[in-house]
């Protein structure tokens, strides 16, 4: 063999011993391709570019080498780890506050514009009112003596829609809003059965009123009362239409007295229902905003400027209309142990109603509340603000202030709760319980009523008359019932209801399903990026290791490889 044919062979043993090395290096000089010289093969470059991807798992960019200035910002690891921290944090706070607290938070400022402000702004049209009036079946046999008791029949309902509008609506600088409420009923013919011109036999309001008022005038001014009354021909029981009842009471001897005594006799017409809503416009101021919290939402601060019951003295009746609402909105976050404290001026009482049961209305998980059946009863602490004198028996409540000191007193219809017995002053009553009692079922976590009835008795109160003629002193010391009346708020509109129950029963599940895949999203990107940060730094590692064991094995093999060609003896071929 020549030696330039021994120089070729020498050559490419020494370049396929050096090819054979950087395969067997395999992927391991990818990584430290900085640190190899030497190696310029096609293949080792191209297997580091796989192994690259494999670890920052952002192959869509590193397959194009020229692509990898221009990655998005979502394949990014600072952005996904920023990313995962804000889902963290967004979920966690989700979870200590959630969608549905924000929302109640919110509506204690009662904001305008916002939902909860709008519907009390404009309340629905939901309230009916039904009127019950008791005709006296035998008054010709109750004067004759005959009969010792009056007999009563009921005779109803005559159905209103009651009107609520709320103006004047001003915001405090103390978290209060003051605003009038004025209440009116409407007459619904379609809802009626009863005949407006049916004539009923009632006790002539007129003459026992001012009769009972008088009972302890001397007898100059009972006498004078005495010949006015004969004077104007004024019998003890009236004919009437139940219109005239209602709204259109009118006697000779009212329009007389109230000339000569006007302190005595404020008013010239009785009429049950025209009383009542003449003066239905008040001034009301309530707490709202995040000072006074959900246990204090909506409760009336003052009433006509007052934080006591009107027409009471604070220095005696130490009853105030703190706590209480007027049944429009309730406090939030509600109990099975609260007590709600609901008024209404025509009752001149706040009344408290107590949980009976858990129910649903339209899907809604509600709580109902029932009046104190006990509410009219006499109290021994000194501090009674709704009894008389002379005493007035258990079942019955003074409210005679909210009616001009006329003696009215209040009760439960048909005195169902046996204070005072059914047949104690007339018969023919007929108490139901069912009928009878007043609740209301509220949403507990808004405070929203879902439907609310109030049932009260308005009676006259009839005092001795034994300084009067025969004919009055069979009046003495009776409690006849005039008429009761219905209040019921017959449900919510479909807006109101379906919001109530997107907010308390569809959003608080899917509030959890959404901040627990928020939260596992979040979780998921920092694990993932600090699982790749810490393979990357093993990997680095073992490569670093692997590179320099190799390198130095290599480089062994190819020096002794290369002292053995060098002195090995050459054989020449002849």
């Amino acid at each position: 063999m020549s030696s330039e044919s021994l120089s070729n062979t020498e050559s490419s043993r020494t370049d396929s011993t050096q090819c054979v090395e950087c395969d067997t290096s395999d992927s391991a000089t990818d990584s430290l391709n900085s640190l190899i010289d030497g190696i310029t093969d096609k293949n080792c470059v191209e297997d580091c570019m796989e192994v690259k991807c494999s670890l920052a798992d952002e192959c869509t960019a590193c397959e194009d080498p020229v692509k990898k200035g221009s990655k998005s910002i979502c394949c990014n690891a600072v952005s996904q780890c920023v990313w995962g921290v804000l889902l963290l944090l967004i979920s966690i706070g989700g979870f200590i506050f959630t969608p549905l607290d924000l929302m109640l938070w919110e509506k204690l400022n009662m904001r305008p514009g916002f939902p909860p402000y709008e519907w009390w702004a404009d309340p629905p049209d939901e309230v009916k009112l039904r009127v019950y009036v008791f005709n006296v079946t035998n008054h010709e046999r109750f004067l004759s003596g005959l009969d010792e008791k009056m007999d009563v029949r009921e005779i109803g309902p005559v159905v209103y829609l009651e009107k609520l509008i709320h103006s004047n609506i001003h915001f405090n600088e103390n978290s209060t809003l003051t605003y009038t409420a004025r209440r009116y009923p409407i007459f619904l013919p379609g809802e009626n059965s009863i005949d407006l011109n049916a004539t009923l036999v009632v006790p002539n309001l007129a003459i026992l009123g001012i009769a009972s008022y008088l009972h302890d005038a001397n007898y100059l001014v009972r006498t004078g009362f005495r010949l006015l009354v004969n004077s104007h021909g004024s019998k003890l029981f009236v004919k009437k239409t139940i219109y005239e009842y209602l709204w259109e009471y009118r006697e000779p001897v009212l329009d007389t007295s109230k000339s000569l005594v006007p302190g005595l006799v404020p008013v010239s017409n009785m009429g049950m229902l025209a009383r009542i809503y003449s003066d239905f416009t008040d001034d009301v101021t309530v707490k709202v905003g995040h000072q006074w919290g959900d246990r204090s939402f909506f409760q009336i601060d003052e009433f006509r400027g007052h934080p006591q019951l009107p027409g009471y003295d604070p220095d005696v009746c130490p009853d105030r209309l703190y706590g209480s609402t007027e049944g429009v909105m309730y406090q939030q976050r509600l109990t099975k142990q609260d007590i709600l404290l609901y008024w209404r001026k025509t009752v001149c009482k706040v009344m408290p109603l107590y949980f009976d049961e858990e129910i649903t209305v339209d899907n809604v998980p509600v709580y109902r509340y029932n009046l104190s059946e006990s509410v009219f009863e006499r109290t021994s602490n000194g501090t009674d603000c709704y009894d008389t004198v002379p005493s007035l028996p258990p079942g019955l409540s003074d409210g005679s202030k909210c009616y001009f000191d006329f003696p009215m007193v209040v009760s439960y219809p048909h005195f169902y709760t046996g204070h005072p017995p059914k047949d104690a002053y007339v018969t023919g009553l007929q108490p139901d319980r069912f009928k009878h009692n007043s609740y209301v079922v509220v949403e507990p976590l808004t405070g929203t009523p879902f439907h609310s009835v109030a049932r009260m008795q308005s009676n006259l109160r009839i005092h001795e008359l034994s300084g009067f003629s025969y004919e009055y002193q069979k009046f003495s010391n009776l409690v006849l019932p005039l008429f009761w009346a219905e209040y019921n708020q017959e449900g919510l509109p479909p807006h109101i209801s379906k919001t109530i129950y997107f907010m308390t029963v569809i959003l608080p599940p899917v509030s959890y399903l959404v901040l627990t895949l928020t939260f596992l999203t979040g979780s998921y990107f920092l694990a993932k990026h600090l699982y790749i940060h810490q393979l990357s730094n093993e990997t680095v590692n073992a490569l670093l290791h692997f590179k320099s064991k190799n390198t130095s094995k290599s480089d062994c093999k190819s020096l002794k490889y290369e002292n053995e060609i060098f002195i090995k003896p050459l054989t020449v071929s002849r």
